[in-house]
């Protein structure tokens, strides 16, 4: 005859530790809205507990601890919730943490019901829920950021000869191509994809079991539960398991880092993109207009993938000081993830969609001096003079130049012998057609043959390399995602055979 329950009929908000036990008051809304979950704060974790009630039970039926024929009808009730819409069940139930306790209650009574919690404590349902949570934002944004990267390569490949100038402090540094620039926006995706799979490794690691920190005297079965739910190891200090909270600290760092640099590649476009620059036009899908100036094409999706960078800034500045209520505030930490994954996917579609005015940026290489360093290294070559005074030479050369509105299209040999002539006293002689090599702006990419250079036959081997990178990481994340799938098999087979011995 089953057992009249404590709770009868559980509502929302009165299954959580109603008086006539320890206490003689109901708790407080707020109590269980901190402790149990508000709906809006427990939904991106509802599959997770799903699944750890599961496993749990499984787990405990396997060990001998709950005797068959009750985790049978746990797993039957859990089937049927499943038919009808676990998600909207657990979801309108209103008891968060407890939702899976609460329908099992409720449907087969606290007799059976009740047996679900047994060696588990409400910081083994945070903690393995946040894990399991966590991890699954980790490889969406493993994902997107796959495909950022084979964004910038097919760009990269159509670019390797296209010349700009580079900028340090905003001023025409050095000449560069536009592959390079993009093969340098890749590299450290290929660290961030790094830096987010050790995140992925530890936190795929189960802390069921942990209790609220000495685990149980039950002889609970820590890793047929990690088996059963993914995991790829069982946290050794149960403590640890329960109190740790670096896990998380990690992976929002490993995406605050990936999205700075993200945000290095956005800033240099918002450039690009401006009028006084015209070197490259983003696609009108991802842009706006404004209220009051008719003229304008605001790059608004750019915007919000810089943006995103900065709220994540803010976001793991609080982390940090806010680390111990993490498990309270996992939503918002999840929420970073699905921002992460939105501006990474926005920024993909912008680059693949670039148009680059390829004549504009070979044009600015000439129009502000970007050459200069080449016609210093060519004196250096032809006149055996050392760097320090052929630097000199040239850098008298634009002063000049600059005095006298030529650019470096209006320099001939005997122009460079004037500030030759004003520096060591004598000629340099270098020749007009030599100067003419010199200042093309495609020959000084091709000059720049050492390894990690600018010469297009260089950045092809590296766009290579980052292909080859590419796909060994496409294949590493695809390989996570297959053991997590098998994992959900395994679990649903391991329920099939309980059922079947009923």
């Amino acid at each position: 005859m089953a057992q009249a329950t404590l709770y009868g009929k559980v509502a929302p908000g009165e299954f959580y530790r109603k008086a006539g036990a320890r206490l003689t008051e109901d708790a407080d809304p707020s109590q269980i809205a901190h402790k149990v979950g508000t709906a809006e704060r427990t939904l991106p974790l509802l599959q997770a507990y799903h699944s750890f009630d599961k496993a749990h039970v499984v787990m405990l039926c396997e060990e001998g601890l709950i005797p068959s024929d009750d985790a049978t009808a746990i797993l039957r009730a859990f089937r049927e919730m499943e038919a009808t819409g676990w998600e909207q069940v657990r979801r309108g139930g209103g008891h968060g943490l407890f939702s899976g306790e609460a329908y099992l209650i409720e449907k087969l009574g606290e007799e059976i019901g009740g047996k679900i919690h047994l060696g588990r404590s409400s910081g083994d349902l945070n903690s393995v829920s946040a894990r399991i949570g966590l991890r699954e934002k980790l490889l969406n944004v493993m994902e997107a950021e796959l495909k950022c990267r084979q964004a910038y390569l097919k760009l990269a490949e159509r670019h390797l000869e296209t010349v700009l100038p580079t900028y340090t402090m905003m001023q025409q540094a050095q000449v560069g191509t536009f592959a390079h620039y993009l093969v340098a926006w890749t590299l450290p995706l290929e660290r961030d994809f790094e830096r987010l799979g050790g995140a992925y490794d530890r936190t795929n690691v189960s802390s069921a079991g942990a209790g609220i920190g000495t685990g149980s005297d039950f002889p609970l079965n820590r890793n047929r539960t990690a088996e059963l739910l993914g995991f790829d190891a069982v946290c050794q200090n149960v403590r640890d398991a329960n109190a740790g909270r670096d896990f998380v600290l990690e992976a929002l760092s490993s995406i605050t880092i990936l999205m700075v640099n993200v945000a290095w590649a956005t800033d240099t476009i918002f450039l690009f993109c401006s009028n006084e620059f015209s070197f490259v036009e983003i696609a009108d899908r991802y842009c706006g207009s404004s209220s009051i100036m008719p003229q304008k094409k605001n790059p608004h999706s750019l915007m919000v993938v810089s943006e995103t960078a900065s709220q994540l800034s803010g976001a793991m500045s609080g982390m940090l000081t806010n680390a111990r209520s993490i498990s309270g505030s996992i939503k918002a930490v999840l929420q970073n993830f699905d921002a992460t994954v939105e501006a990474i996917n926005l920024w993909a579609g912008i680059i693949s969609t670039l148009q680059v005015n390829k004549e504009i940026m070979r044009q600015r290489t000439l129009d502000f001096w970007a050459l200069a360093t080449d016609l210093a290294g060519a004196i250096v070559r032809i006149r055996s003079l050392p760097w320090r005074t052929a630097h000199q030479i040239t850098a008298i050369l634009v002063r000049m130049a600059l005095e006298q509105g030529k650019k470096a299209s209006d320099i001939d040999s005997s122009f460079v012998d004037l500030a030759a002539r004003e520096y060591i006293g004598e000629p340099l002689s270098l020749g007009d057609d030599e100067i003419r090599r010199v200042l093309d702006p495609l020959r000084a990419v091709k000059a720049r043959t050492l390894i990690g250079g600018t010469a297009p036959e260089e950045v092809q081997r590296q766009v290579r390399l980052c292909y080859d990178l590419l796909r060994r990481d496409t294949e590493a994340l695809a390989q996570k995602q297959k053991k997590l799938d098998e994992a959900a098999t395994r679990l649903e087979g391991a329920i099939d055979v309980i059922l079947k011995t009923d």
